[in-house]
């Protein structure tokens, strides 16, 4: 019985060998169509995340030219009034604003320290500077 088990065991060996190429042409078939089908979606997901990228930065630089707006305007305000005092509009504006994650701290920072007494040119001799650095294309 041992003898028989034991030819058995050649015979399941001597078969795998003889179906290993033919396992291994499949598996390179296998390879090269799930290559095809990774760079498929590969670009259908590139194409995707472009487009929400594009989306974000038009939504960022919305809220860049929102802060420009209202700077300007603070600044108009200021020139146009014998008693310049920081308007609702900006306070309102500035905490609304920070309520966005992706707006910069730092422009948060400047609006609080006019809020707080610093002038507003302070921020609009800098307005071209800070739209160059913060502006996406």
């Amino acid at each position: 019985m041992s003898e028989q088990l034991k030819s058995k065991l050649k015979e399941l060996e001597m078969r795998k060998k003889e179906l290993q190429p033919k396992i291994d042409e499949i598996n390179k078939k296998r390879e090269e169509e799930l290559e095809k089908i990774n760079k498929k979606y590969d670009h259908l997901i590139y194409d995707i995340n472009y487009t929400a990228q594009q989306i974000e930065d038009e939504f960022y630089n919305d809220l860049i030219s929102s802060f420009i707006q209202i700077v300007t305007r603070e600044f108009d305000l200021k020139r146009s009034s014998e008693m310049y005092e920081v308007s609702e509009e900006f306070k309102i504006y500035k905490e609304e604003i920070a309520q966005f994650d992706i707006f910069p701290e730092e422009l948060i920072n400047k609006m609080h320290r006019v809020i707080n007494g610093e002038p507003i040119e302070t921020i609009m001799y800098d307005i071209e500077k800070i739209q160059k650095k913060y502006m996406k294309t």
